[in-house]
């Protein structure tokens, strides 16, 4: 298989694999950010990922920084895309809306990412992000995300 993106050969990596926990292993933000690919229902259009952020997203007053909570969450929605995707094709986030609901102190987080309606073109998901310890959801999001077809052979 041809696969464009490199998220979506790990989609593919961990389901032919017996969908055993499987660390991002291509993209740098998500190594930083302790990810690790969790499960993915290609029937529901669901993904779940594992978040352990090193000690560098914490801001002063002890919590997550803002934008690690929502880099993942945008992880959580785009891999729940690129499951439903055909080989070779790939998506890009063009809109992301995120509502921060508590904090969210250092820790380990699961994201859980899923498609609501999926066209040729476009892909509407939502996300939540939940403290692993407790399973409070501590953020959610929605996003539309732009489908990019696999290059013609």
């Amino acid at each position: 298989m041809n696969f464009a993106n490199p998220d979506q050969a790990l989609i593919h990596r961990f389901i032919d694999g017996g969908s055993r926990p499987m660390p991002f292993d291509a993209n740098p933000m998500a190594r930083a950010l302790g990810a690790e690919l969790r499960g993915a229902d290609l029937t529901a259009g669901t993904v779940e990922l594992a978040f352990a952020p090193q000690p560098l997203f914490i801001q002063g007053t002890g919590v997550l920084q803002g934008g690690a909570v929502t880099a993942m969450l945008d992880f959580a929605m785009a891999f729940a895309t690129l499951a439903q995707l055909p080989v070779g094709a790939s998506c890009a986030t063009v809109n992301l809306n995120t509502a921060f609901l508590r904090p969210a102190p250092q820790g380990r987080y699961i994201a859980v990412g899923e498609v609501e309606r999926r066209g040729k073109q476009i892909a509407f998901t939502h996300a939540r992000l939940l403290r692993e310890a407790d399973r409070q959801v501590v953020a959610t999001a929605t996003s539309t995300l732009a489908v990019v077809p696999a290059p013609a052979a």
